[in-house]
């Protein structure tokens, strides 16, 4: 049995409509509920009648994250395991090899975790006090329902600090392991988890590779913000006739150019360490072009304060990618901030057009892949969008 929090009168519609989340004004405080231990989990009622089990965190602004709205089910290891189930059932409907992000939170119905499955070795991130504190069952589960070599705990993400869970060293069980093996379509990558950025790999981007790889026979391509050289890969894979990929990052350039031989397509492809904006000046000065031109910056804007400058940014990248796109090239460009919405960075492309005086079409606008599913009340959980454009 758990501990009973009810929710506020003209607080309840959106949350019994399926919104996942609690906030501290949502609910009623009490001598009891100050005491909670923080993820403790918790019955959620209205009006004395139990609607949901979530966990409670009174730390956080996101005071309480439900787990379940059938108010019969227990949190046990069973839980856990029919949750990892329906989400192993969800990517083998669109993935044939075990490379995927298993568990993406709220929309795969557990709340702050995130999962990656690079076959038998799995990579977490735990987020919230809550899922902290059921990580036993969690664990329990993933090793009944799969055949796990490793489990392997990124715990260092900045936003556990909102929950205010500490950043601690990666924990690992089961074999160790310091390099991770990613098979993407036809390519092979091996990345050095220590240094490795968030869970080692970007799955959402499977999909997009996958379709700039495909556009890119016989092209020339120029992947800026490249990490790993997954877009790059891709491309010189699929027939590409030479690829340049540029990272401010030592450690991701000598992933991508280890990738490259790996992948036997060093002859066509070259990473280089610069800052993006200084590489691009260069080129620009001397006219250079390419057919195809791909832009996946990190988040340009991490808080809603920042819009304005990150806005620049985005206007500022495309005003200079555009003048090295081709004549009837591509550009491809991606923002993985939640603040700045489609419409924002439509706004920026148009700029950056305008103020160059050329002409473009937009002929897709993308997403996260198929293992990114969005929560359905839950429009935090829409961050990845973007478009790819043919330059006149």
């Amino acid at each position: 049995m758990f501990p009973t929090l009810d929710i506020f009168k003209g607080h309840h519609q959106r949350f019994l409509k399926g919104y996942p989340w609690l906030y501290a004004n949502e609910i009623a405080q009490s001598a009891e509920t100050k005491n909670l231990s923080p993820g403790q989990c918790v019955y959620l009622s209205f009006q004395g009648t139990r609607v949901a089990t979530g966990y409670y965190n009174r730390h956080s602004l996101i005071a309480v994250r439900a787990l379940s709205r059938d108010i019969h089910e227990s949190i046990n290891v069973d839980f856990f395991s029919k949750r990892l189930q329906s989400a192993k059932a969800l990517r083998e409907c669109f993935y044939a090899k075990p490379y995927y992000r298993l568990i993406h939170a709220e929309a795969d119905g557990l709340p702050g975790l995130i999962v990656d499955r690079f076959d038998h070795v799995f990579v977490l991130q735990i987020n919230t006090q809550g899922m902290e504190m059921l990580k036993p069952l969690l664990i329990q589960a993933l090793q009944s329902v799969f055949r796990v070599s490793t489990l392997y705990l990124k715990q260092d993400s900045a936003i556990r600090t909102l929950e205010a869970l500490p950043l601690l060293e990666p924990e690992i069980i089961g074999e160790p392991i310091q390099t991770l093996t990613v098979i993407e379509n036809a390519a092979r990558f091996e990345i050095d988890l220590s240094a490795a950025q968030k869970t080692g790999w970007f799955y959402d981007h499977q999909e997009n590779r996958s379709l700039l790889g495909q556009l890119a026979k016989q092209k020339t391509v120029i992947d800026y913000f490249c990490y790993s050289g997954g877009f790059s890969l891709q491309a010189a894979l699929q027939g590409a006739t030479a690829v340049i990929g540029v990272d401010r990052s030592e450690t991701a350039v000598k992933n991508a150019t280890r990738a490259a031989e790996l992948n036997g397509v060093a002859d066509r492809t070259t990473f280089v360490c610069r800052d993006v904006f200084n590489d691009m000046d260069e080129r620009i000065a001397k006219k250079e072009h390419f057919d195809i031109v791909i832009l996946d910056p990190p988040a340009f804007v991490k808080s809603k304060k920042d819009l304005a400058v990150g806005l620049k940014g985005y206007e500022k990248l495309l005003t200079k990618a555009c003048q090295l796109v081709a004549k009837n090239g591509l550009l491809f460009i991606a923002s993985c901030s939640y603040h700045v919405k489609i419409t924002d960075l439509h706004q920026c492309l148009s700029h950056a057009l305008g103020k160059l005086g050329r002409e473009g079409r937009i002929v897709r606008t993308v997403g996260a892949g198929f293992d990114h599913p969005k929560h359905p009340f839950l429009e935090e959980s829409d961050y990845l969008k973007g478009f790819l454009v043919a330059l006149v």
